[in-house]
C-alpha cells in the first residue's frame, strides 16, 4: 500500500469519526500552512482550519461526515461524502466532494470542498430560500 493511500485511509477515518475533542489532532493530518476552501471560506493555516471545525461543533448538533467513496491518483484524492447534523432540531444533510492534495510526507496541503450551497443550504433558509425559489421558477423554461 502506498504512503498516499495510507494517508487517505487515515484522513477518511479521521473525518468519519471526528469529535470536538479530536480537533487537537488536526496537526497530524495538515501541513502548517495548508489551504482549506469550501463555499463559505478560503483560508490558510492549521489554526484557521481548527477554528472552522470548532465553529461547526459550536453551532450544530451531532455533526458527522459519512465517507461514501474515495479515489486516489498519485497524491490527489477525492472523497465523496455526506454531512449530517441538526440545528434547532431541524435536520441538515449536505452531499459533496472534497479534493485533497497530499505532500510527500502524506500530510494534506490543500483540501477543497465542492457542494451546492444554493440548493443544499440557502434554499432551506426561510426568507432567502423563498426568494431563491421565486427566482428559480422565473428562470425555468
Amino acid at each position: 500500500m502506498s504512503q498516499h493511500q495510507q494517508a487517505l485511509d487515515a484522513y477518511s477515518q479521521f473525518f468519519a469519526s471526528m469529535t470536538r475533542d479530536d480537533l487537537v489532532s488536526l496537526t497530524l493530518f495538515f501541513t502548517p500552512d495548508a489551504r482549506f476552501k469550501d463555499p463559505f471560506n478560503d483560508i490558510h493555516g492549521i489554526a484557521k482550519i481548527t477554528a472552522i471545525f470548532q465553529h461547526m461543533f459550536d453551532s450544530l448538533d451531532e455533526p458527522k461526515f459519512i465517507i461514501d467513496e474515495t479515489l486516489l491518483s498519485n497524491n490527489i484524492a477525492y472523497l465523496k461524502w455526506q454531512f449530517t447534523a441538526s440545528r434547532k432540531n431541524k435536520p441538515l444533510l449536505l452531499t459533496g466532494v472534497s479534493r485533497v492534495i497530499f505532500n510527500s510526507q502524506g500530510l494534506v496541503s490543500e483540501h477543497i470542498d465542492y457542494w451546492d450551497a444554493s440548493e443544499q443550504f440557502y434554499m432551506k433558509l426561510p426568507f432567502v430560500g423563498s426568494l431563491l425559489r421565486f427566482i428559480q421558477s422565473k428562470l425555468k423554461v
